[in-house]
């Protein structure tokens, strides 16, 4: 941490942050109560939402892999931040200047580096930009891309520029505020074998990379056509601390709310596919950044979408993202369909022929992903032949046999022998004998809470729920009203916080007691949070402390002579005392007194 943030800058932080505009940044939200919302976790792999977020509180929760804190919490998790730099983020956002105790000269190298990274992209952005626009070594980068159907206001809009073809445009401009080792760093320049430093962008139209939050994190670069490079054709920045290309989509942080609105997200292939999608009026078109499609990309995308379209110009481009997809498919709530433009167009061409309007027609006609899989692997056979037939159902049979769906795994058997033109029942039988040697997983058994524990753990959601029973209730419970030390302990941390669950979020360290917190406050309750019902289950806990108190009492007086043990008596009392509370808790209905 870069020092240490004081304390009344934290608390402006949190006041001034809304937590569900920020978590709406990552994911779909939808309102699921008075004081909740909900949407797929970021941070595990989920088809059924189980992540809510608080207002009032300010917190999240989890209740798949059990995340959960305040809105600081979330950003260092979903970005990957510490503290500090969590902290400066909102800090921008809400528009509060931090200030800073016990700052060393360590503490701020360590907190600025990443930063350092951040800023170098951001300002080779910014030169690039300004040589595309303005620049007389980027007249030939300006006539390519009018050329393509790109315009100035789509260079302004994408931050599109030009890197020079001499080796140190960028280091001499950057090296009065940025050091060589960190443009080598950022991926902006290289060192060669003989320890000299020069530019990795050379006479190339750049694209700058955000990551989802919109924080500049690399470039991929085009050379121009008949450029003397002998580069690769696309030029990407390469791994660093602050950009992994399997986790970012070209494009996604401005296409994000497109995205999550419709539904349907567009993965192509090229920077310039995206940006002609864009400017054809589909907004919700993401690339990959030169690197194959990954298990991080289908999660970023499921985040905002339920369909994707991967859209592609050959069968062969479009058969080897559906086999890297496959490997994915189940895991991630978002259906993913395969489009494989006609004529050998790629994005941009097709749009720029027929329009937006109709990609978007004909994507609305793309297969399934497995569906297309199957038939393109039955394709290749010669069905004219008993053994062509057989070879075409054989290949297929791993696709089907990699389904967890029984439903869908039938469905499409059906559509193998529809399509091998072979009996149903012979395709059913082929698979269930590759599947024979597989053994046969048991489900886990899962204990199930006692009567008591459930009660217990609806009194902790009441009390973190709401103030008005917090304080009506919590003055008349006891320890001894709580059988399980965890809930003993949560019980324990509610008092000390005096049901102020949001403050006490947002103050704690002990990230096991701010998830649980969380939960207590998020979790559904078993009934409405009004003061009757709050009551009858203070009753029902009432009810089990003199039930387990009469019979600890009992077995305590069963060990004793009445005659010759001289506490018996008072123990006796004890026990009269515990059952007549009973018996007048019973009788007026478990409403208190």
């Amino acid at each position: 941490m870069a020092g240490k943030i004081r304390q009344d800058d934290l608390d402006a932080v949190r006041e001034r942050t809304d937590i569900v505009k920020l978590v709406s940044g990552y994911l779909t939200l939808k309102k699921s109560g008075h004081d909740s919302f909900s949407g797929l976790c970021p941070f595990h792999t989920e088809k059924t939402p189980s992540f809510s977020v608080s207002p009032s509180k300010g917190v999240f929760y989890c209740f798949g892999c059990g995340a959960g804190g305040d809105a600081i919490k979330f950003l260092r998790e979903v970005e990957h931040l510490d503290f500090a730099e969590a902290v400066e983020r909102l800090a921008k956002e809400a528009g509060v200047t931090l200030r800073y105790e016990g700052d060393t000269p360590a503490e701020r190298r360590a907190a600025s580096r990443r930063q350092a990274l951040h800023r170098a992209n951001e300002e080779a952005f910014d030169l690039y930009h300004r040589m595309l626009l303005e620049g007389h070594e980027g007249e030939e980068a300006r006539a390519y891309l009018a050329s393509r159907g790109i315009d100035r206001e789509t260079w302004v809009g994408f931050g599109i520029g030009y890197a020079p073809g001499y080796p140190d445009f960028l280091l001499r401009r950057l090296s009065k505020s940025l050091s060589s080792e960190i443009l080598v760093e950022a991926g902006l320049a290289i060192r060669d074998n003989e320890g000299n430093v020069r530019d990795r962008f050379r006479g190339r139209i750049t694209f700058p990379v955000h990551d989802l939050s919109g924080r500049a994190v690399g470039i991929g670069a085009r050379v121009l056509p008949g450029a003397r490079d002998d580069g690769p054709k696309y030029l990407n920045s390469p791994e660093t601390p602050i950009y992994r290309k399997g986790e970012v989509l070209y494009n996604l942080n401005r296409a994000k709310g497109a995205v999550a609105k419709s539904g349907e997200v567009f993965l192509v292939e090229g920077y310039t596919d995206v940006i002609a999608m864009a400017r054809a009026g589909l907004e919700s078109a993401v690339a990959t950044c030169g690197t194959a499609l990954g298990e991080g990309h289908f999660r970023l995308a499921s985040r905002f979408a339920q369909r994707m379209v991967l859209a592609f110009d050959s069968d062969e481009a479009g058969a080897r993202a559906a086999e890297r997809a496959y490997a994915f498919l189940e895991a991630f709530p978002v259906q993913p369909v395969v489009l494989i433009l006609p004529e050998g167009l790629d994005p941009a061409d097709f749009v720029r022929a027929h329009g937006g309007e109709a990609l978007r027609e004909l994507a609305a006609t793309a297969r399934p992903l497995v569906e297309y899989m199957i038939r393109r692997t039955v394709g290749r056979h010669d069905l004219s032949t008993v053994e062509g037939q057989t070879a075409a159902v054989a290949a297929a049979l791993p696709v089907l046999e990699g389904l967890g769906d029984p439903v869908r795994q039938s469905e499409y058997a059906h559509l193998l022998a529809e399509l091998a033109d072979v009996t149903e029942g012979s395709v059913v039988l082929a698979l269930e004998r590759r599947m024979s040697g597989k053994p046969i997983e048991l489900e886990k058994e899962v204990k199930r809470a006692s009567a008591q524990e459930k009660v217990e753990r609806e009194m902790l959601r009441l009390l973190a729920r709401d103030w008005d029973i917090f304080r009506e209730l919590a003055p008349r419970l006891v320890d001894e009203h709580f059988q399980t030390a965890g809930s003993r302990k949560l019980f324990a941390t509610l008092v000390g916080a005096h049901g102020d669950v949001g403050s006490f979020v947002a103050a704690s360290r002990d990230d096991k007691l701010v998830r649980a917190l969380s939960a207590l406050a998020l979790e559904p309750l078993d009934g409405e949070p009004t003061a009757e019902y709050a009551q009858d289950v203070w009753a029902r806990l009432q009810e089990f402390m003199l039930k387990r108190r009469s019979a600890e009492l009992r077995q305590r007086l069963q060990k004793l002579n009445p005659t010759t043990d001289a506490g018996y008596d008072d123990l006796f009392q004890e026990l009269i005392a515990a059952d007549g509370e009973l018996r007048r808790l019973r009788e007026r209905g478990g409403v208190p007194a």
